[in-house]
């Protein structure tokens, strides 16, 4: 009989690793990680952090994280930093800036993100980054530039920016090339839109009156573009003339070389031949044989009203469905491309915004790319399809009955984030009574924003017996709450108690911020023992306050 052998088990520590297997595992990690998950274990390290983990992402981090990270790390040594105030992360700019100036601590990035300030406060901090000459790519929003005085910042490159149309104040970057531009039409100052000349590839969001007249008329200030996109958000759009755009790009943009678009439009189309002289306009010799680009046309039998044209490949991370279904979409790409579609063309997208109740999914849409539903229509027939949603956001009007709520929750796993009115929401958990939707509710939700509509976020204020149901129903593994209060600031007071993982908080009053008779600080110490509970940041702005807590990993 054989004896079996006795293998030796040896230990690799992890000291004795080489110090390339930490760098390349570091590149493939957000700083903010490799920072927490590595400091204070040795010497070594702590100078491999130090000298090369350079790329810090603060999006979505809990500010007790945020606090170790910035004692523990040499903030000058940074090259790329990205922070947001939205209301995940409410007040953490301004924090940042208030405890390492940016002119002082952060002088050599290169990379800079800062989305989602108050526009109030942008022409603050736009005064703090002056100084960053070797700063390449900057992303910043929300942007009223009416008082903002004109920057040079010599290296930048690339910027992305949402702002009002009031951007004199970007005219100077003369090695500006890249510029992705979101227009936030919530400024009610009117200008005539300026950006540098020095532009080659121009990205804009938009939704303009009329015809986008104005946009074409500051494209042709561009001459240097070789790539063009647009999407237009607009409603009521007018159908898209391909022959207006081909000759706008002859005679004012010689050099490009890449032209995406998505436009939607609202306007009568009853007969064969408009549906023909709308693909005909983007199937001359410039478009298929010079340039080489290709075009579809999505339209419903069912509605004669409205459609959408867009460049292919598909462009964008959303797509906005407003037809009933795909029958009479036609394509202008060559026969021998169609096999493409599936595996190709629409590769990019992962939100899908539903305006109307469609009757089968796109053809060439991955359902298990699809990650984002914005349901403003209540749910198509093929909500199976997309079991890897992340996060949901359902309109005000929108009506399914629990059965079908409890359907998609327990068909979409991964769910974590829930956008949906105080109405709504009542009638899925059939006024917070159906253990089955309550429980999955319970379970997966970690993000709640109570909100009347998906646009604009007009928010209907809560009574205290239903925000009582709200927190049993979340309470367990909810971080991020936005909602509207319909009595006395103290009414956040079972909120604090029993939501125990709560990161941040977003409250907006009928009661005028005069009104309170205690200080939101002194009432959020009064209402616990715990002295690491009254850690947190608190921001107003009007008759809201967002609420970051510290304290909690």
């Amino acid at each position: 009989m054989r004896i079996p052998k006795r293998f030796k088990r040896e230990t690799t520590l992890l000291e004795n690793l080489p110090n390339e297997l930490f760098l390349e595992t570091f590149g493939y990690l957000n700083g903010v990680d490799v920072v927490y998950a590595f400091s204070q274990l040795n010497r070594r390290l702590e100078d491999l952090l130090n000298n090369y983990v350079t790329n810090f992402d603060f999006k979505s981090v809990s500010r007790a994280k945020f606090t170790y990270i910035t004692q523990r790390h040499d903030i000058h040594r940074w090259r790329s930093l990205h922070m947001s105030d939205d209301d995940h992360t409410p007040g953490q700019i301004k924090c940042f800036s208030q405890l390492f100036p940016p002119n002082e601590y952060i002088n050599r990035l290169e990379c800079l993100s800062v989305l989602h300030m108050k526009p109030n406060y942008a022409q603050e901090f736009l005064l703090q980054i002056r100084s960053l000459n070797n700063l390449v790519s900057l992303s910043i929003g929300e942007v009223c530039g009416l008082n903002i005085q004109s920057l040079e910042l010599s290296s930048l490159k690339r910027l992305i920016l949402t702002s009002c149309k009031h951007t004199n104040w970007i005219q100077n970057f003369q090695t500006l090339e890249h510029l992705q531009y979101t227009i936030d039409y919530n400024c009610y100052h009117t200008h005539s839109l300026i950006l540098p000349r020095t532009l080659q590839h121009f990205k804009v969001f938009y939704a303009e009156r009329q015809d986008g007249d104005d946009l074409r008329k500051l494209l042709k200030q561009l001459p240097q573009l070789t790539r063009l996109t647009l999407y237009d958000r607009g409603e009521g759009s007018p159908i898209p003339d391909g022959r207006i755009w081909e000759e706008l790009i002859v005679s004012s943009l010689p050099l490009l070389k890449t032209f995406q678009f998505f436009f939607p439009f609202s306007q009568y189309v009853h007969l064969s031949s408009d549906i023909n002289r709308i693909l005909a306009s983007f199937s001359t010799p410039f478009y298929l044989s010079e340039k080489h680009w290709f075009v579809r046309y999505d339209r419903s039998s069912c509605d004669s009203y409205t459609g959408t044209v867009y460049s292919l490949p598909f462009a964008f991370s959303s797509m906005a469905i407003n037809m009933h279904s795909f029958d009479m979409s036609a394509t202008t790409l060559p026969f021998n491309d169609s096999d493409k579609t599936e595996t190709y063309y629409y590769s990019k997208i992962n939100t899908i915004v539903l305006h109307e109740k469609c009757k089968e999914p796109h053809a060439g849409i991955f359902s298990s790319n699809i990650v984002h539903l914005i349901l403003n229509v209540n749910l198509p027939s093929w909500i199976d399809l997309l079991t890897n949603l992340r996060c949901l956001q359902v309109g005000w009007n929108v009506r399914m009955a629990p059965t079908e709520f409890s359907h998609l929750l327990q068909n979409a796993s991964n769910l974590r984030s829930l956008t949906i009115s105080i109405f709504s929401l009542r009638i899925v958990t059939d006024k917070f009574s159906n253990e089955t939707v309550c429980n999955e509710l319970s379970r997966k939700i970690e993000s709640l924003t109570i909100a009347d509509s998906v646009r604009g976020y007009t928010r209907r204020s809560v009574s205290v017996r239903v925000l009582t149901s709200l927190v049993r129903i979340f309470s367990m593994n909810c971080q991020h709450l936005t909602i509207a209060l319909m009595s006395h600031p103290n009414t956040v007071h079972p909120i604090l108690r029993r939501m125990k993982n709560l990161r941040s908080l977003h409250i907006t009053w009928n009661v005028q911020r005069r009104n309170f008779s205690t200080p939101i600080s002194q009432l959020f110490q009064e209402q616990s023992t715990d002295p690491k509970a009254i850690d947190f940041i608190d921001t107003y702005d009007g008759n809201q306050l967002f609420v970051w807590f510290g304290n909690r990993i």
